[in-house]
């Protein structure tokens, strides 16, 4: 499909993580199939040259009838921007990885559009939010952050058949009381999820707010320390819903389940699935290295211009 013929698309989706490594480290880390299985699909092939691609398959890769499974690489300057395209909803949108030094540490960002408005549904943001995670868990932890399982991913397709609730599970190698303390210090909310100011009430019906009023959770209706703790959560003019998360301890590491539940039809809930993995993911980052360096640019842009980043 010629961008000509779209009539309207979303602004650009940019995010930022950082390293703690140098930046040419950080350029073959993230182009090493090997550790593609890890973070970006369970089968990896790849021609890393201008006019080649990267192509992920399995369960875990980033693909549905929707979004292609290759990236095709427009553009390389070693070591410091790939420029490539994706195809999504039938269109070619393009991304830029640039790779920046920044004294001791190494910054990557993501810079992606633009991407059909028919697409709103998909959230890519939140994808490349789970990527990233799980790349830096990946290099730092060992491991991954959390495998969303795209075999089962179809917000675009929803029949009623489909589930009325999301339940997510992650293991953070800490103790519940950390996991627990994240999720309900106001200080450690203003970090984990870029918060100014939200409002804790660490008690029954006590005020749980992140957001303004009308735009995620309400009110505390579960509150056991460093176990268990549920509130509601309401968002525009979606119906009132819960949201449960347990902390259980598993040989000194924490389970943490989280349950989003009573919507009244499978549509209410899509979003809902890769929106909480996202969060879940930046989570393990939190609990196990302090930070998980990952910035969303709130003031998107409505064009990439990659050009200035492949001049000599």
């Amino acid at each position: 499909m010629d961008m000509d013929t779209v009539e309207e698309v979303l602004p650009v989706v940019r995010l930022t993580v950082t390293f703690t490594m140098p930046v040419e480290e950080l350029w073959e880390k993230f182009l090493d199939p090997i550790m593609m299985i890890q973070w970006l699909g369970t089968e990896i092939h790849t021609d890393l040259r201008e006019g080649g691609f990267i192509r992920f398959m399995g369960h875990y890769a980033p693909t549905t009838p929707e979004i292609e499974d290759y990236w095709s690489i427009r553009r390389i300057r070693k070591g410091r921007a790939l420029l490539c395209s994706w195809g999504i909803m039938g269109v070619d949108s393009l991304f830029l990885l640039r790779f920046v030094e920044k004294g001791t540490h190494s910054m990557l960002e993501v810079r992606h559009g633009a991407i059909p408005e028919s697409a709103t549904d998909l959230h890519i943001s939140e994808h490349w939010n789970v990527l990233l995670a799980n790349f830096k868990a990946v290099v730092l932890l060992g491991e991954p952050a959390i495998r969303f399982d795209y075999s089962k991913y179809n917000p675009l397709r929803i029949t009623r058949y489909d589930p009325k609730e999301t339940k997510i599970s992650l293991l953070c190698h800490v103790p519940p009381q950390i996991a627990f303390d994240v999720w309900t210090n106001p200080e450690k909310l203003t970090h984990f999820l870029g918060i100014e100011k939200p409002k804790v009430d660490r008690r029954y019906a006590g005020i749980y707010t992140w957001w303004a009023e009308g735009m995620g959770p309400v009110l505390f209706t579960k509150m056991e320390e460093d176990r268990e703790i549920e509130f509601t959560w309401s968002y525009m003019d979606e119906p009132e819903t819960r949201v449960n998360i347990r902390f259980d301890e598993v040989k000194g590491d924490t389970l943490v389940t989280l349950h989003h539940y009573a919507f009244k039809k499978p549509e209410d809930v899509v979003g809902y699935d890769i929106g909480w993995s996202s969060i879940l993911a930046e989570l393990k980052l939190v609990c196990e290295l302090g930070a998980s360096g990952i910035e969303r640019i709130r003031d998107w842009e409505q064009t990439l211009e990659p050009d200035s980043f492949f001049e000599d």
